[in-house]
């Protein structure tokens, strides 16, 4: 069998995809560099991103994504919050402590 190629708007495979990236990244708010060091946040496509890791290349830099909890709303840091592929959903952890880890993971 030989390959297949994907137009554009092909079938509902092609809509499905396109539709779970969209509400995935409806979820991410923002994406910001943290320098645990300085203990400061540097915006994506700031100067001092480069400037910094240039300079100061021992200081810890991670980037992180401010989300919205899909459960209740609430915004927090991805380090506070999982992905479910189950549900195509971020949950906080308060949310998956309170419903649990089988209903956070259920379709």
């Amino acid at each position: 069998m030989g390959l297949q190629t994907i137009s554009r708007g092909a079938g509902p495979e092609f809509f499905m995809a396109d539709e779970w990236a969209e509400e995935r990244d409806k979820a991410v708010l923002n994406t910001v560099y943290y320098c645990e060091s300085c203990n400061i946040i540097i915006e994506l496509g700031d100067a001092d991103i480069s400037i910094h890791k240039k300079d100061l290349p021992h200081h810890k830099m991670r980037r992180v994504m401010i989300l919205r909890c899909s459960r209740c709303g609430n915004v927090v840091t991805d380090s506070y919050a999982e992905y479910s592929p189950e549900k195509n959903q971020f949950w906080c952890k308060n949310c998956i402590s309170e419903a649990g880890v089988e209903a956070f993971h259920s379709a």
